[in-house]
């Protein structure tokens, strides 16, 4: 089986939905992500989602990188859960 599925999956529900209301915060704790993880926070938080979508924003980034060689299907979810921590700075 592909690991895709299984990360899109894990993904969605283990990441918060942001709403762009304290983007400094979410910059601050994602300035100190790895490289992957930075990516795919800029990425969620560049295209302005409506907190619906902010999810699958993370998970087709994640997917993305992932069919890109950028990122390991291994550490997928780490970089995206390491993100979603930082976007979730952004609803408080």
């Amino acid at each position: 089986m592909r690991p895709g599925p299984i990360i899109a999956i894990a993904l969605f529900s283990a990441l918060p939905t942001p709403s762009l209301a304290d983007r400094a915060a979410g910059d601050a704790c994602a300035a100190g992500l790895p490289p992957p993880s930075q990516q795919i926070y800029s990425a969620t938080v560049a295209s302005k989602p409506a907190p619906e979508a902010a999810r699958s924003i993370v998970v087709a980034e994640t997917k993305r990188m992932v069919r890109a060689g950028v990122l390991s299907p291994l550490k997928a979810r780490s970089a995206a859960e390491a993100a979603g921590r930082c976007l979730a700075l952004i609803t408080k």
